[in-house]
């Protein structure tokens, strides 16, 4: 499976008087990290074409985030993302958040395919699946 890269810096709006991430805005950039890599994957469709056009959304079912050691302001850090099972109408996705060759946190994320008209389960388009590999 293909590991995607997203990097940002840690400001200031992101941390506490102390000069520490707070710990929400690993989400934030985990979600920022899934955004990135399905424009990698699917170029030419935003999330909002996708809805729009497709009528495909891509929701979060659940997160299991586990913080190891905080990240600091200035911070430049970078979330891997990878696919680590995908089911018919839902997956798993492994985010990594790094700083340099340390590990900040892990999340394991499961998203669900669900048509944006009826809001029923819907399964993973072929060519986002194909696009995983």
């Amino acid at each position: 499976m293909r590991t995607f890269e997203y990097k940002v810096r840690v400001y200031f709006s992101d941390t506490d008087a102390g000069g520490i991430a707070y710990h929400a805005r690993y989400l934030d950039w985990a979600e920022h990290g899934r955004t990135e890599m399905l424009r990698e994957i699917y170029p030419g469709k935003s999330q909002s074409q996708l809805v729009s056009e497709d009528h495909l959304m891509i929701v979060v079912k659940s997160i299991n985030i586990e913080y190891r050691t905080p990240a600091f302001l200035d911070d430049e850090i970078t979330v891997l993302t990878e696919l680590a099972d995908i089911q018919h109408v839902s997956c798993t996705i492994r985010q990594s958040i790094m700083r340099g060759d340390t590990l900040l946190s892990i999340l394991m994320v499961r998203v669900a395919f669900i048509d944006s008209e009826t809001k029923r389960p819907r399964k993973i388009p072929e060519d986002i699946a194909a696009a995983f590999e």
